[in-house]
């Protein structure tokens, strides 16, 4: 029924007699705001030295930064993290952006030079709490201390994580929408900022950072403090809490060969250069508008009522910034975003991403979640779906466009390769189902009335680990990762992963793309990849077979026991 504009579900249950039984209700593994922001309180103060942190403390530390990046129309919190390490760390904090950021006594974050932005952002759709777990996972691991792959993802990337985008759906138990019953993942084209604030605010960061976080050629990255391809300066113990040297110690120079090795970040992949370096950025209240017959782009960046702070120092600067279109991908401050969703139908872990003309970019965008799955059983790169069609594809219920998401609109207004939008399963057909691995490779669905003493492990490290994933796949994007499993897998490393997508992707032009598979179990026989399924089955389960040579469509759902014969380990 309708109770005041808001759906209302009622049903009857049956309690069980039985003393001391407890009942759960709910689509999937909730998530509440109120869970998220005790987790944000007890992460505050984990990392409470960190709000006096400068260019002087060590390196390796952990920089972590909470601020408000606006409310909702129900005045709940939209929480900004900033996480990374202490390198590259400037005196200069970001800028306030324009109707955003409103608590003035909390500091923007310090800025950081030769690092590219990784942006994650979970909750949209208040109801997909798997999001979350994922999400989750994901902070958990880059904020660990003693892993050598978390230290290097801080030393590459400044990590810029929302994670809850619609905390008013969430509040209110809504599945997609927020308190206005408006789906906002169908708003990023054209975001409002009174109508949508959350919105409004994650396209504002995006688009300021894919400005200004941009590592220009001959300008020093991160490889100018490490090299990506060493660990021995990886630190094994908590770097927060460390009393070395502030100093940091010379590391050599990387060969040519090195820097060849990650296609996407060689010199030779660099546009000329024609934009301003970091020392000669723009005004950023004269950027630019980026959308046609959209708002003056000066109100996505920086006030002009802040334009006098910064008068002295702007003064020698150019006029005005490139336009967002004009950065091309490799050369864009943002490397990654990536919106964590949950999917009522499909099973498993998956990606929907963009579909790109140039066969090389193509590969680029795809390259990632295959990644993933090599990283991760549970993510099943045959579910992933790269077609042009599912970019703008109308919804079923209102009649709206993907075209409006949050993946496709960043790609139309950034140009990057790597926005895909992950989604996992909230529940298989039928309504109240718990989707969970099988041991054997597939997944079995369990129904509430199973034993269930504990939500947490059964299906909560499941998500986790592949929050886990997400962040080792950026590792191995770069060739970076201390512990590789690629090295186990077929392809042994990424050029020959590379080689084997480029013929992946031209299989699917073959095939003229092929029908993209939509539902769950029962599909098509071809996949949502564009290769018949058996095909690209068997090429993941080569690509993830057991030590004892197995292999097959059960394999690809199994953790490889090799793990431990990598040479870095």
């Amino acid at each position: 029924q309708m109770v005041e504009t808001q759906f209302v579900l009622s049903f009857v249950h049956r309690f069980l007699e039985h003393r001391g039984a407890t009942t759960y209700f709910a689509f999937c593994y909730p998530f509440s705001y109120t869970e998220c922001q005790e987790m944000l309180a007890q992460l505050d103060g984990r990392f409470q030295e960190c709000r006096h942190m400068s260019p002087s403390s060590p390196l390796d530390s952990v920089y972590y930064h909470r601020e408000l990046l606006c409310h909702s129309l129900d005045k709940l919190r939209v929480d900004l993290l900033t996480v990374t390490s202490c390198h590259g760390m400037l005196e200069k904090r970001e800028p306030r952006l324009d109707k955003l950021f409103p608590d003035t006594a909390t500091p923007r974050p310090r800025r950081f030079a030769g690092k590219r932005v990784f942006f994650l952002s979970s909750r949209v759709h208040p109801g997909e709490t798997p999001s979350s777990f994922v999400f989750n996972g994901f902070l958990d691991f880059i904020l660990r201390e003693e892993d050598p792959r978390a230290q290097m993802l801080r030393r590459m990337f400044v990590f810029k994580l929302i994670p809850m985008l619609n905390p008013d759906g969430v509040v209110r138990g809504h599945y997609r929408t927020d308190s206005r019953g408006v789906n906002l993942n169908r708003q990023y084209l054209n975001p409002d900022a009174e109508l949508h604030p959350a919105v409004y605010g994650a396209k504002a960061v995006l688009l300021y950072h894919h400005i200004h976080s941009r590592v220009l050629p001959g300008s020093p990255d991160w490889r100018t403090y490490v090299s990506p391809l060493g660990t021995s300066s990886l630190s094994t113990k908590s770097s927060n809490h460390s009393v070395r040297s502030n100093t940091p110690s010379p590391e050599p120079a990387l060969s040519e060969l090195e820097k060849a090795n990650n296609l996407r970040n060689s010199p030779s992949s660099w546009r000329a250069s024609t934009y301003f370096s970091p020392s000669q950025e723009p005004r950023l209240s004269a950027a630019p508008a980026a959308e046609p017959g959209g708002k003056d782009q000066a109100v996505w960046i920086l006030p002009s009522s802040h334009a006098a702070e910064h008068c002295e120092e702007e003064a020698r600067r150019p006029p005005s910034a490139p336009l967002p279109e004009s950065i091309l991908p490799q050369d864009s401050g943002l490397a990654y975003y990536v919106d964590l969703h949950g999917h009522a139908s499909k099973r498993g872990c998956f990606m929907y991403g963009n579909s790109f003309p140039d066969e090389n970019d193509q590969v680029e965008n795809m390259l990632f979640p295959k990644l993933i799955s090599l990283n991760s059983p549970h993510f099943d790169f045959t579910g992933c779906n790269f077609s042009e069609k599912n970019m703008y594809a109308k919804d079923k219920r209102d009649g709206q466009s993907k075209e409006g998401s949050g993946r496709v609109a960043v790609y139309k207004a950034l140009g990057i390769i790597h926005s895909p939008s992950h989604a996992s399963t909230d529940s298989a057909p039928g309504g109240l189902w718990l989707s969970r691995p099988h041991p054997f490779g597939q997944h079995l669905c369990v129904p509430p009335s199973s034993p269930l003493p504990s939500p947490t492990p059964r299906v909560m490290p499941f998500f986790l680990r592949v929050g886990r994933a997400l962040a080792v796949a950026a590792l191995d994007m770069a060739e970076c990762n201390p512990w590789p499993r690629i090295v186990l897998s077929e392809h042994s490393c990424l050029s020959n992963l590379r080689a084997w997508m480029l013929k992946h992707v031209r299989g699917m032009k073959g095939a003229g793309g092929g029908p993209q598979r939509r539902g769950g179990a029962r599909t098509p026989p071809r996949s949502s990849t564009g290769l018949p399924t058996s095909a690209s089955d068997n090429a993941l389960s080569r690509a993830r077979s057991f030590s004892n040579g197995t292999s097959g469509s059960g394999s690809s759902q199994q953790d490889s026991p090799r793990i431990t014969a990598s040479p870095s380990l």
